[in-house]
């Protein structure tokens, strides 16, 4: 199959050939995710397939005589899918445009040719195939015919490879055999997969409503569900599950004893460990206790998502909570416990929650406690 006629505008491609291309593309497409991870790349992708589906749909269109502008059935979708795996990240619309692009191939695919056509690998048009006609084992086969004497004449067949090497006069007498062998099957299997085709294409346009409105059924769903799934919680949603969480934690810290081990810092707050959880704490807001920033859900006030310290060096607390006594705690994981007190010690200081906390003389109160004696 000549590469120049993936880009014929002029020819013909049979509903096989034009179903093959573009699942093709398709897998490009998917395996382009898997080297380049969803990101900008994938545009550049994308612009060398756009115009491989584009010429094969016209050429399936013009096969079956109907108009160009249905093309766009096939490169909207592959366009959207396109910009769902850059942009929007949602397995279940990707999954839905998917769904809907090959409805739209398997609908070009069935529909029946206007004319017949001697396609050539299922193309039919101003490329030249013909030097792929010859290819596989008839290749290797060449007829000789040879007089004898006496003035009868007698058609030998002979098998001659490329290389001129000669066989025994049983392969040559075998050769002719096999070729017309080779040809009988190929015609049977191209015969067989026409009338699959055909009969496939007559039961589809048949049940054309019941294939259309089972088609619309599912993508009408599918793509719901796809839309209510990129939809944001509202507010009250995100409050009510924030509060949620803060209670779940405090109830947890009420029922199950901890042991804190906590020192005070020159600048008014705080410094506790409760076995390898590290939390800062300091008084000053008024109000309900409630949950002001939660890693789980990344929701609440963004100033107490991240712990900065002068030198640039950042901390993301994994919950910070105003409590009943008005006291603030941010909760770290302990995976940063021994970075962070080693910064407390060695920084000038560190803001969280829109508050600016001096560190100066933290070195020595955190030396006179044993617990954080040991990180340092």
């Amino acid at each position: 199959m000549q590469v120049k006629s993936f880009f014929c505008v002029n020819g013909l491609d049979s509903g096989q050939r034009f179903a093959t291309i573009s699942g093709l593309i398709y897998f490009t497409l998917l395996l382009a995710v898997v080297i380049f991870s969803p990101s900008l790349a994938l545009y550049f992708v994308g612009l060398l397939l756009t115009p491989v589906l584009a010429f094969t749909s016209l050429r399936r269109l013009r096969d079956c005589a109907k108009p160009p502008q249905l093309a766009l059935l096939t490169l909207v979708p592959f366009w959207l899918a396109l910009i769902t795996l850059v942009h929007v990240h949602s397995m279940m619309l990707l999954l839905t445009l998917l769904v809907i692009a090959g409805l739209a191939i398997g609908y070009l695919a069935v529909l029946p040719a206007a004319s017949r056509v001697d396609y050539v690998q299922g193309y039919a048009g101003p490329v030249d195939m013909s030097s792929s006609k010859g290819s596989g084992r008839m290749a290797n086969f060449r007829v000789r015919v040879e007089p004898t004497l006496g003035g009868e004449e007698v058609a030998e067949s002979m098998a001659i490879n490329s290389t001129d090497e000669t066989y025994p006069r049983a392969e040559e007498q075998q050769a002719p055999e096999a070729a017309r062998e080779y040809q009988q099957h190929s015609r049977r299997g191209k015969k067989q997969a026409a009338l699959n085709m055909a009969q496939l294409q007559s039961l589809l346009l048949t049940n054309k409503k019941i294939v259309f409105i089972a088609a619309g059924s599912v993508v009408g769903v599918m793509l719901m569900v796809s839309l209510l799934s990129l939809i944001p919680a509202s507010e009250a949603d995100i409050e009510t599950a924030s509060d949620s969480d803060s209670k779940v934690v405090n109830e947890t810290l009420e029922l199950v004893p901890v042991n804190r081990i906590s020192t005070s810092m020159p600048d008014g707050f705080s410094l506790a460990l409760e076995d390898d959880v590290l939390i800062m704490r300091w008084l000053g807001e008024t109000g309900s206790p409630v949950n002001l920033w939660s890693l789980a859900t990344a929701k609440g006030d963004k100033t107490c998502s991240l712990m900065r310290f002068n030198n640039g060096t950042e901390y993301r607390p994994l919950m910070v909570d105003l409590l009943a006594d008005t006291g603030t705690e941010a909760r770290f994981s302990p995976l940063d416990t021994e970075a962070i007190i080693v910064d407390m010690a060695r920084r000038g200081n560190v803001s969280l929650c829109g508050y600016n906390f001096s560190l100066k003389g933290s070195q020595a109160a955190l030396g006179k406690v044993a617990a954080f004696r040991t990180y340092l």
